[in-house]
C-alpha cells in the first residue's frame, strides 16, 4: 500500500503535521462561524440542525443546512478519486495534487473577499454568496480530512474532534487495562500524543481565528492560506519517501513481489 505506516505517522516530524493540520481546521472553522454563524468542519451538528428544521417544517432551512455534510463528503470524494481510488487500482495516489488544491482554493476565497464578493464579514446567513463561502469552506475540510485519512489508513482525521476524542478514551483503556507489550505501548503512547496534540491545536486556531478574523475579515484567510502551502511542501516530502520506497527502481514499477505495483 502506497500509505505510510502506524509506526510511522507516530514519528515526532508528523505529529507536527498533523498539528498543524488541526490548527488549519480549526482556524477555518471558526472563520466560517464568524463569517456567517456556521461551523463548516465537520457535520455532526448538521445532522441535529437538520432534523430540528424538518421537525419545525422549515424545509428550505434544512435544504439549506444539508449542503455542508454533502459539500464535506463531495471535498472527500474528489480527493479520494485521485488518491483511494488510485491506490486501490494499482496506481500511484496524487497526495500533492489534492494539497495543492487547498491553498488554491483558499487563495480563490481571499480574493473574492477582499473584492468585496461576500458582502460585509460577520453578516447573517441569508444570501446565496454566504451559503458558497460556507459550502466551498466545508469542501476544503472534507478533502483535508479524507486526504490523510487515506494516507494513514484511516488513523489521522484533522477537522473534527469526535472520532480522535473516542480513539483517546479507547486506547487509554488498552494502556491502563490493557495487556500490551512494550513495541504497542510505545506505539499507543505516541498515537495518544499526537491525537491530543491534533485536538490540542484544533483549538489553538479557533483561537487565532477569532483573533484575526475580528481584525482583518477575509484577509484573515491569508494565514490558513500559508498553513496549507506548508502542508503541501511537507507532502511533496513524504510522496518522496513513499516513492523511494515503493519504486525503488525509479521506473514506476516495483520490483517486490510484496510491494504494490505503481504505474504513473
Amino acid at each position: 500500500m502506497y500509505r505510510l505506516e502506524r509506526e510511522e505517522f507516530v514519528k515526532s516530524p508528523y505529529i507536527a503535521l498533523w498539528s498543524l493540520l488541526g490548527f488549519q481546521a480549526g482556524y477555518i472553522n471558526a472563520f466560517g462561524f464568524l463569517a456567517c454563524g456556521r461551523y463548516v468542519s465537520h457535520v455532526t451538528g448538521f445532522g441535529t440542525q437538520i432534523g430540528i428544521a424538518l421537525g419545525t417544517r422549515s424545509i428550505t432551512f434544512a435544504i439549506e443546512l444539508l449542503g455542508f455534510p454533502i459539500f464535506f463528503i463531495l471535498g472527500s470524494f474528489c480527493g479520494a478519486i485521485v488518491t483511494a481510488a488510485r491506490i486501490e487500482r494499482g496506481l500511484k495516489p496524487w497526495f500533492g495534487f489534492v494539497t495543492a488544491s487547498i491553498p488554491l482554493l483558499l487563495l480563490c476565497l481571499y480574493v473574492f473577499g477582499f473584492l468585496g464578493w461576500f458582502g460585509a464579514f460577520g453578516e447573517e446567513l441569508l444570501l446565496a454568496r454566504d451559503f458558497f463561502l460556507l459550502f466551498l469552506l466545508s469542501f476544503i475540510c472534507g478533502t483535508q480530512n479524507g486526504c490523510f485519512a487515506v494516507m494513514t489508513k484511516g488513523q489521522i482525521r484533522t477537522t473534527h474532534l469526535t472520532g480522535i476524542s473516542t480513539d483517546i478514551g479507547t486506547d487509554l483503556a488498552r494502556l491502563w487495562f490493557g495487556n500490551l507489550d512494550n513495541k504497542e505501548r510505545g506505539v499507543t503512547q505516541r498515537t495518544n500524543f499526537s491525537r491530543i496534540a491534533t485536538f490540542v491545536f484544533f483549538a489553538m486556531g479557533s483561537i487565532v481565528s477569532v483573533h484575526f478574523s475580528g481584525r482583518w475579515g477575509y484577509s484573515s484567510l491569508a494565514i490558513p492560506l500559508a498553513t496549507s502551502v506548508v502542508v503541501f511542501l511537507a507532502v511533496r516530502l513524504i510522496s518522496k519517501v513513499l516513492d523511494h520506497r515503493f519504486s525503488p527502481n525509479l521506473d514506476g514499477v516495483d520490483a517486490s513481489p510484496n510491494m504494490i505495483q505503481l504505474r504513473s
